[in-house]
């Protein structure tokens, strides 16, 4: 038996989990718009360039919860509607060997 998600649902789905993510890291991402691309690309739009700097400060743990929570593959950081940093959130160790 195989479930078929609607666009629907899966916007839900996505809802979800970016309230999830936001709420992990309030004082972060409290003032960024939120938003994932159909390539599994995490958007963060942040408001102020000083929220910019706060997340790159904190990025490893919060490339990490994307990936976890949200399930996607890159990570971007973008400012007055231009992208200013991009990342993979494949972990940067092995995870077994």
């Amino acid at each position: 038996m195989s479930t078929q998600f609607s666009p629907e649902d899966r916007r839900i789905l996505i809802r979800g989990r970016l309230k999830r993510l936001r709420k992990q890291f309030f004082e972060l991402l409290g003032r960024c718009r939120l938003q994932v691309s159909r390539d599994e690309n995490l958007m963060i739009h942040c408001p102020e360039p000083w929220v910019v700097d706060s997340l790159m400060a904190n990025l490893e743990e919060i490339t990490e919860a994307a990936r976890i929570i949200v399930g996607v593959q890159v990570l971007s950081l973008c400012f007055v509607g231009e992208e200013v940093y991009q990342t993979t959130t494949e972990p940067h160790y092995p995870i077994a060997s």
